[in-house]
């Protein structure tokens, strides 16, 4: 009678992985713009624009152009109101 255990001898049925390398370069800059309205944890508004470009005359017209935009979302969200709940 002979015994067999079944062990792996280091070679294993795995797949061999592939590295891949990745390069990031960030040009040109960057701009973010937050708003909040209140201080409340249920009376709060919070809002977040960023934009990126190659120059920064680039990226302050593309920012004026989202502040426009974020003015008028942030004008729709203060008109909602929660509804009074009634007894």
């Amino acid at each position: 009678m002979s015994d067999t255990t079944n062990s792996s001898s280091g070679a294993t049925d795995e797949q061999p992985s592939e590295t891949q390398h990745v390069e990031r370069t960030d040009v040109g800059v960057s701009i973010t713009v937050q708003l909040k309205r209140g201080s409340g944890t249920r009376d709060e508004d919070k809002i977040e624009g960023k934009v990126k470009a190659e120059t920064l005359a680039d990226a302050q017209e593309d920012m004026d152009v989202l502040r426009e935009y974020l003015h008028r979302l942030a004008d729709d969200a203060r008109q909602i109101q929660p509804e009074a709940e009634l007894e």
